[in-house]
C-alpha cells in the first residue's frame, strides 16, 4: 500500500502484525539466531535454537547436502508464491525423490532451508469412545513489558494434528487445545474476563460517537425533514393542479417559486399561471430523478446509504423501515409513471396535445404514491423521536432535522408573503397545509382568516413543532448540550436569535394608530424569513466545521 509505512512512521496507524515480523518468522534466520544473540545481547539463547541451515549460504548447503534423510525442507519466503510449499519430511521420501529435491536446492539455494527432524510431541485424543495419540504442538506467548524486556505468558495453545502426523496446521483440518500450567500454591485471581460494574464505573461505559457517525446521523436528520418537506409540496401542488376553481395567480405564482426554489421544479419551465400542464410534468419527472439532489428519489437513496452506514445506532425496524419507504416509492412511481393507451386524456387544451402522454401528478396512481411515502416518513420520524438514545448522535440527527426545518420552512413562509398570496382563501389554507398546522387553526380560529393568527400559530408560536420560534427552542435547546468549550457552543448559539425569533408579533406589523386595527406587514416577515434561513444554512455549516471535519488527519470524536 503506498504511503503506508510514512503513516506508520507518523503514528498514525497500528498494525497488529508490526513491518519486519514476516522477517523474523523465516526460518532461515533460526539457523542465525545463536550468534546474533551473543553479538547483541553478549550470552546465548535462553531456550536453544532448532539447528538450522539457509541454503543460500553456500557452506551451509554444502555440509547438509547429502543428509536430506535426517533433514525437513522448508521454505525460505513463505509469502511468495512461486517458492511456497508445504515443508518436506526427508526421511518419508523415497532416495530418488532426494535427488530431485537437491536439484531443485542447487537452482535456487537461498529459497530453502534445511532444518534438523524433530519430532513432535503426542498427547492423548478422546475419538470414538477410546484414547488416541495425536501429533501435538505447543504455541507460547511473549508480550512486551513496556520496559524494553518481554515477558513470557503461562501456558499457551497446543494445536493438534489432524491425520497426517508430521503436518500440525488449522489449515489442515487441526484443532487446538487449552494448556494449563500447574502450581503450588495460590493461584493469581487475575482476569481479562468482563467483571461486575461498580456503580462508579457505569459513567465511563457512555459509549463516544465517531465523526463519522456524528456525520451520519446529523444528515439523516435532514434528509429525513427535506423529503418530507417535498413530498408536502408536491401534494399541495397536486391539489392545485387537481383544483378546478379559480385559484389566484398570486398562489400559482408562490407555489412555482417555491418549487423552484426546492428544486422540486426545474427552472425556466413555465409556471402554474403560464402553463399549468407542462409545469406539472416538469415537477413529476423531477420526482423520480436518481441524479437531481433536490429530487424526492435522490433524497430517499441518500436517506438510505447513511441509515445503511448506521446499523449499529439504528433499530432493525428502524432500518427495515427506511429501506422499505425506498423500494415501495419506486415501485409505486413505476406503476404511476406507466403512460396511459393513447387518446383516453380528454382534459387536455388543443395548445398542449402534442405533449407526450406522461401521467399527471394529480392521478390517483401519483397521489397514491407521495401519500403512503408520507405515513411511512411518519413512522421514520416517530423512530428517530421514540427509539433512539438521546446522546450527542441523537442530538446531532435533531439539529440537522430542525435546521433543515428552519430552513425550509422560512423559504415557504417568505414566498408566500413576498406577493401577498397568503391574503387569499386558497393562499392561507395551502400556506396551513404546508406548515401541517391546518387542524390546530381551525381548532383555536374556527371560521377566521387572520393573518395575525397564522403569524402566531407559525412563527411565535413556542408549542406548535412547526412554528419557528419551536423550531428556534429546539435548536437553543441541544445546541447548549453539544461537548465542546463553552465559548465553541456560544459561537453556534449567537448565530440564532436569543430568544424565540429574535422579533414580536407586534413588530411585525404596521405602526396603526390609535383605534386602529393592527396589520400585519409582509416586508417585514419577508425579511424576518430570509434572516432565520440564512441563520439555519450558516448553523448547518458551522456544525459540520466543528464536528465532521476532520483536522490534522486526527478524527473527532464527541463525548459527553
Amino acid at each position: 500500500m503506498p504511503g503506508l509505512l510514512q503513516v506508520l512512521r507518523a503514528g498514525r496507524l497500528v498494525m497488529a502484525n508490526a513491518l519486519g515480523t514476516g522477517f523474523v518468522e523465516s526460518p532461515g534466520v533460526l539457523g542465525f539466531m545463536p550468534a546474533i544473540s551473543r553479538r547483541l545481547l553478549g550470552e546465548p539463547l535462553a531456550l536453544p535454537a532448532l539447528a538450522s541451515w539457509w541454503c543460500g549460504e553456500d557452506a551451509a548447503w554444502q555440509a547438509t547436502r547429502g543428509e536430506l534423510a535426517a533433514r525437513v525442507i522448508r521454505p525460505t519466503y513463505q509469502g511468495v508464491r512461486s517458492r511456497s510449499f508445504e515443508p518436506q519430511i526427508g526421511g518419508t521420501l523415497p532416495s530418488a525423490a532426494h535427488e530431485q529435491w537437491r536439484a531443485r536446492i542447487d537452482a535456487e539455494p537461498d529459497a530453502y532451508t534445511l532444518q534438523r527432524y524433530l519430532p513432535f510431541s503426542q498427547t492423548p485424543w478422546w475419538e470414538s469412545g477410546a484414547f488416541l495419540p495425536r501429533t501435538a504442538m505447543l504455541r507460547v506467548y511473549a508480550i512486551a513489558d513496556g520496559r524494553g524486556g518481554y515477558r513470557v505468558l503461562p501456558g499457551g495453545m497446543t494445536r493438534i494434528a489432524a491425520r497426517d502426523p508430521h503436518i500440525v496446521s488449522m489449515q489442515h483440518g487441526g484443532a487446538s487445545l487449552d494448556t494449563w500450567v500447574l502450581r503450588e500454591g495460590a493461584v493469581d485471581t487475575y482476569s481479562m474476563l468482563p467483571q461486575r460494574l461498580r456503580p462508579e464505573e457505569i459513567a465511563v461505559h457512555q459509549r463516544p460517537v465517531s465523526s463519522r457517525t456524528a456525520e451520519n446521523l446529523f444528515w439523516m436528520g435532514r434528509y429525513t425533514e427535506r423529503t418530507e418537506q417535498l413530498v408536502r409540496l408536491a401534494l399541495a401542488t397536486a391539489a392545485l393542479v387537481e383544483d378546478d376553481d379559480d385559484t389566484p395567480s398570486a398562489v400559482l405564482d408562490a407555489i412555482s417559486e417555491l418549487t423552484q426554489r426546492s428544486g422540486l421544479g426545474p427552472t425556466g419551465v413555465p409556471s402554474l399561471t403560464q402553463s399549468p400542464r407542462v409545469f406539472e410534468r416538469s415537477v413529476v419527472a423531477a420526482l423520480a430523478d436518481p441524479e437531481d439532489h433536490h429530487s424526492i428519489a435522490y433524497n430517499l437513496a441518500a436517506l438510505d446509504r447513511v441509515a445503511g452506514s448506521l446499523r449499529e445506532r439504528l433499530s432493525t425496524e428502524h432500518g427495515r423501515l427506511v429501506r422499505s419507504m425506498v423500494e415501495d416509492f419506486h415501485a409505486r412511481l413505476t406503476r404511476a409513471l406507466t403512460p396511459a393507451p393513447a387518446g383516453t386524456d380528454d382534459n387536455e387544451g388543443e395548445n398542449e396535445r402534442a405533449i407526450p402522454a406522461v401521467p399527471g401528478l394529480a392521478t390517483d396512481a401519483m397521489r397514491g404514491a407521495l401519500e403512503h411515502l408520507a405515513s411511512q416518513l411518519a413512522a421514520v420520524t416517530g423512530a428517530q423521536s421514540d427509539r433512539m438514545t438521546r446522546d450527542d448522535g441523537w442530538r446531532l440527527l435533531t439539529i440537522g432535522r430542525q435546521a433543515e426545518r428552519l430552513i425550509t420552512m422560512s423559504g415557504t413562509l417568505r414566498c408566500f408573503f413576498e406577493d401577498g398570496a397568503v391574503h387569499s382563501a386558497h393562499g392561507f389554507d395551502l400556506l396551513l397545509d404546508l406548515f401541517d398546522s391546518s387542524l390546530t387553526y381551525r381548532a383555536r380560529y374556527p371560521g377566521r382568516q387572520e393573518a395575525l393568527a397564522l403569524l402566531d400559530l407559525l412563527v411565535i408560536d413556542p408549542a406548535n413543532p412547526r412554528a419557528l420560534g419551536c423550531v428556534l427552542r429546539r435548536l437553543r435547546t441541544e445546541l447548549a448540550k453539544l461537548p465542546g468549550s463553552a465559548g465553541s457552543v456560544e459561537e453556534m448559539l449567537g448565530l440564532l436569535p436569543p430568544f424565540g425569533v429574535g422579533t414580536t408579533l407586534v413588530d411585525l406589523c404596521r405602526k396603526a394608530g390609535p383605534g386602529q386595527e393592527a396589520v400585519v406587514d409582509d416586508e417585514l416577515v419577508v425579511a424576518l424569513a430570509d434572516r432565520l434561513a440564512d441563520a439555519g444554512a450558516r448553523l448547518s455549516d458551522d456544525v459540520g466545521r466543528r464536528y465532521f471535519a476532520l483536522a490534522g488527519l486526527h478524527e473527532q470524536h464527541l463525548s459527553v
